[in-house]
């Protein structure tokens, strides 16, 4: 039988595949065999593992009496499988471009309504227009020859496609390339992070004074000042030209909060530190600071605590040691609850300095500076929380964030901040645990945005789950029935409910968003899941923080686009994966205290301020490719966005008191000053990012101005916020006649505390020490 290699088969007996040749047989190495072999086998030889001898029919094939086939090769058919990947995503590309555009055009209609359509502005921070002409990345040349058969370029990346910031073995891309690569960070706003340009001093420790960060919207204000008095840095084809070499006014200039009482002024050595208030002002003041808090802070447990002061056995007489510490842990609650009733004017009687009088009971039964030396346990770490944000709705941040920071070493050093394994703690006791621990971090976070501070808690370090507040411990019903003769937290509740009802009334508060004809239910409770989901929500701008407003950045202006991104997506997923009950577009439940929800909407569209707010400048980057300057514009725009859509939830024609009870209290004023300082900034940079659309800005504009007048007569930080605003927006129509303000009041009614002297301090922080500018406006 002859060898099959040797056989030789003719044309009409083999099978080939459309567009496949047999393979030529090539002599073997070995010269003395007259054996061939085949470079490519076929199909059923391949399958089979046998040697193949080609041809149109192989020798195996044809002895086997089957069909020859030969396919294509792994390398071919990866080839072809490439080539139609390729064409696949240029033509998903194409799409896309169109996609992007015609999305663009909708947002610059003048009837575009920014509240309603979030995913358009969303999409679009997201993603940028193709670039009219395809880049390609050039490849240098290696020392000692030239390219090597295989190098090839690169198309230019779109914007989502750009390399993720942790990834150190990404390929280069035309975006480090081009200018936006090797521009620094500072190339936008905020720059020059990790210097400090001035010397400051806490002066006594009033307001917020001392250091303030460029995540604070002080900081925003000092530049929408620099960019309207025409500050602008020299030597424009620096990479980092948008850096400002020197400081034509300084920030702390633009502090607005101001100590708003002295809340040293009732001493605590003449007070009765034993006092127990009457039956009905213990529900009260009880039942309004719950009420206050709207489930935000959980330094308390409602249930818990009002079983203890309903059942108290120490009252008007020298307690215990541990009936000490908790009876001033309620004069704190009480002076808290005392100051909100205050300012929503739903006190009874002439209740002015109430809660002065609870804070210093507080502090005579030990909350003052012996905390600072004390080894406390959780309770006074709770009243040490409690302190510090009794501070902060007094105006006194840097005290607040002083004693904040006693607090947190205190919860670390009984380790609040890790999870609990040991079998013989309650479920009770590390909810307990949990909701102190992230109160402190809750409150860490809000000081940290205010000023723009580092923070003393670091995620890295924290173990203990957010998913602990999602259950009610079965523990929590022996502090919900009725014990002995003694009220029960829902005939509680009911007693507060009434008092509220009977002192409430919104009907000078109309428009927004939010159909206020669900304040009905305000008071029912908050749903289980806002807390958890509004810590999901502080961790994120906590990621924010650590990202974009660190001092020891060494990102290019490219990188800090791509955090940008990264961090949008993120906030986006954490938006659209709200439970029902607290969904941003959601329906309004008659069963659940709407305010919760509308907490959440501000506190998100305030973090999306911060993460834009980098890009909301004039960005001047020596050849920075398109795309970048589309990100750049379409960052900026979701910054102002974000503003306007902030004050379209607040109600229209607002009172201070009125805006007290049905919104965030303690961060009221900074919402609004975010919101005014984004506006006015946009309008100073010339609306450079809504030319078609200025109106809208100044009828937001118009808005936040509204609730920082009305709320002026009655705190110290407002009307300091007011004048400097009201001076900033005066400077910008001096730019911009053409804008409508003419019903924004020249003056505002200041509070009673409000001096000579602080006047003089106002007026002098307008002046610039080195351009002139309008006197500011009368007082």
């Amino acid at each position: 039988m002859p060898d099959p290699m040797d056989v030789t088969v003719g044309p009409s007996q083999g099978q080939r595949r459309p567009g496949s040749s047999p393979p030529k047989q090539r002599p073997s190495r070995k010269t003395n065999v007259a054996k061939v072999r085949t470079s490519h086998a076929c199909d059923r030889c391949r399958l089979m593992r046998t040697k193949c001898s080609g041809g149109d029919r192989c020798s195996k094939c044809l002895k086997d009496g089957a069909a020859c086939v030969y396919g294509d090769r792994k390398r071919e058919r990866n080839k072809k499988d490439l080539a139609e990947s390729l064409d696949r995503i240029s033509l998903l590309e194409e799409e896309n471009s169109q996609l992007v555009s015609a999305l663009r055009s909708v947002t610059e209609q003048p009837d575009f309504r920014p509240e309603e359509n979030a995913r358009i502005l969303q999409l679009l921070t997201k993603y940028s227009e193709q670039d009219e002409e395809e880049e390609e990345e050039e490849v240098e040349e290696p020392p000692g020859g030239p390219l090597s058969s295989h190098s090839q370029s690169r198309a230019t990346p779109s914007a989502s496609q750009l390399p993720s910031s942790g990834s150190s073995q990404a390929r280069p891309r035309v975006g480090d390339m081009r200018g936006e690569g090797k521009a620094r960070s500072d190339a936008g706003s905020p720059h020059r992070q990790g210097e400090l340009n001035h010397i400051v001093t806490l002066d006594l420790g009033g307001g917020a004074s001392g250091f303030v960060g460029k995540m604070s919207e002080i900081s925003w204000i000092q530049r929408g000042f620099e960019t309207v008095r025409g500050h602008t840095a020299p030597n424009h084809g620096l990479l980092h030209a948008a850096e400002m070499d020197e400081d034509p006014v300084t920030t702390t200039d633009f502090i607005y909060f101001m100590d708003d009482i002295n809340v040293l002024s009732v001493d605590e050595d003449y007070v009765d530190q034993y006092h127990w208030p009457n039956d009905d002002s213990l529900v009260i003041l009880s039942e309004a600071f719950f009420h206050c808090m709207q489930g935000a802070f959980h330094f308390v447990l409602r249930e818990e605590f009002l079983q203890r002061a309903n059942s108290f056995s120490g009252k008007g007489t020298a307690p215990s040691w541990r009936n000490r510490r908790w009876l001033a842990l309620a004069n704190l609650v009480w002076a808290i609850g005392a100051k909100w009733l205050k300012i929503t004017q739903l006190a009874d009687g002439d209740s002015n300095g109430e809660h002065l009088t609870y804070f210093a009971r507080a502090r005579a039964l030990g909350l003052d500076h012996r905390v600072m030396f004390d080894h406390p346990d959780i309770e006074r770490v709770q009243g040490i929380g409690l302190l510090a944000f009794y501070l902060l709705v007094n105006g006194s941040i840097t005290r607040a964030w002083n004693t904040l920071g006693h607090a947190t070493r205190h919860a670390t050093a009984l380790g609040l901040h890790l999870k609990i394994t040991d079998p013989a703690v309650s479920e009770l006791d590390k909810v307990r645990r949990a909701r102190t621990w992230y109160s402190l971090y809750s409150l860490e976070i809000l000081i940290a945005e205010i000023t723009g501070r580092p923070k003393s808690i670091f995620l890295t370090d924290v173990t203990i789950p957010i998913d602990l507040f999602y259950s009610v411990p079965k523990e929590m019903q022996q502090f919900s029935a009725q014990i002995d003769n003694f009220r029960s937290p829902d005939a509680s509740r009911k007693i507060w409910l009434d008092y509220l009802n009977r002192g409430r009334n919104v009907s000078q508060m109309t428009g927004g968003v939010v159909p206020w004809k669900s304040f009905a239910s305000v008071g029912r409770g908050a749903p289980t899941s806002y807390l958890p989901q509004r810590l999901y929500l502080c961790r994120l701008s906590d990621k924010i923080a650590s990202q974009m407003y660190t001092g020891t950045s060494e990102d290019s202006w490219f990188q800090i686009q791509r955090k940008i991104g990264n961090l949008q997506s993120e906030l986006r997923a954490w938006a659209d994966q709200l439970p029902p009950e607290l969904a941003l577009q959601g329906e309004e439940s008659a069963d659940i205290d709407p305010r919760s929800k509308i907490e959440l909407r501000l506190y998100y569209h305030s973090v999306e301020m911060i993460l834009h707010r980098p890009c909301l400048c004039e960005v001047i980057i020596e050849d920075e490719s398109s795309r970048s300057k589309e990100f750049n514009r379409s960052s900026a725009r979701a910054c102002v966005h974000a503003a306007m859509s902030m004050l379209s939830l607040m109600p229209d024609y607002p009172t201070a008191h009125e805006a007290y009870q049905l919104l965030p209290w303690w961060a009221l004023l900074h919402f609004v000053a975010q919101a005014a300082a984004v506006l006015l900034l946009e309008l100073a940079l010339d609306a450079r990012h809504f030319p078609d659309e200025i109106p809208q800005v100044v009828m937001y504009l118009r808005k936040a101005m509204s609730y920082l007048w009305c709320m002026s007569e009655g705190s110290l930080s407002c009307h300091r916020a007011w004048r400097i605003f009201r001076q900033l927006l005066t400077e910008v129509l001096e730019r911009h006649e053409e804008l409508d303000m003419m019903d924004v009041p020249a003056e505002a009614p200041p509070p009673p505390r409000w001096n000579d002297k602080l006047e003089e301090l106002t007026v002098k922080a307008f002046a610039s020490r080195k351009h002139g500018i309008s006197p500011p406006m009368p007082h």
